[in-house]
């Protein structure tokens, strides 16, 4: 079965804290959210939380969000 990209337009990630990567939006594209046509049909949004990752600890990682209809 072949899978899909759910979410295609994304920010470039993950964002180095230590070289100010993050204030910049540089970075590399790590993580994906995969999906079959059918999954892919019902995407209605997608985003990468930046919000989330400008928390205390933060990672080099940020959450992807789909947001899915019937």
């Amino acid at each position: 079965m072949a899978l899909y990209q759910l979410v295609s337009e994304h920010p470039r990630y993950p964002w180095d804290y230590t070289q100010l990567r993050f204030p910049r939006r540089e970075g590399m594209r790590i993580d994906f959210v995969l999906g079959s046509p059918a999954l892919q049909r019902r995407v209605t949004n997608g985003l990468v939380d930046r919000e989330e990752r400008k928390g205390k600890g933060a990672s080099d990682h940020a959450p992807v969000v789909v947001e899915l209809g019937d």
